[in-house]
């Protein structure tokens, strides 16, 4: 996760001081207090929620981000640093830049049902359901 992050950072433009966030997969909290001091990131600078769900495979990161997102930790104009990797064999690390947006991208075609659910209150249902702790 560190090369991968270091070459999404360069590939940006950036560096390491440049990134306010990181959002890493959480596989276990070694692995990301490891990737933080080898990437020379503070500590406030890396949200952690293993403690919360353990590891969720490939759902980490996306999980840790929308709960990110929806406790404040994220404000417009941040660059974010999202590495991942997946049973030792394949990692990643995204770089963005979180902005407010002014205008759509484009509309869709179709409406959606409205929905009064975040999307962690959507996942921890999920987590709750018995089909989901495999307890029927």
């Amino acid at each position: 996760m560190c090369e991968a992050s270091e070459e999404a950072i360069a590939k940006a433009g950036l560096i390491i001081d440049k990134i306010d966030l990181v959002v890493p997969h959480q596989a276990n909290l070694r692995i990301i207090e490891v990737v933080g001091k080898r990437l020379k990131i503070s500590p406030e600078k890396i949200f952690i929620n293993i403690h919360k769900y353990g590891n969720m495979s490939s759902a980490t990161t996306p999980v840790a981000f929308v709960e990110a997102i929806e406790e404040g930790f994220v404000q417009p104009g941040m660059h974010i640093l999202l590495p991942a990797f997946g049973a030792g064999l394949t990692y990643n690390a995204h770089v963005i830049r979180w902005d407010e947006r002014i205008k759509p991208v484009s509309f869709a075609k179709i409406e959606l049902p409205p929905c009064e659910k975040t999307g962690l209150e959507m996942i921890r249902e999920y987590i709750e359901c018995p089909r989901a702790t495999g307890s029927y």
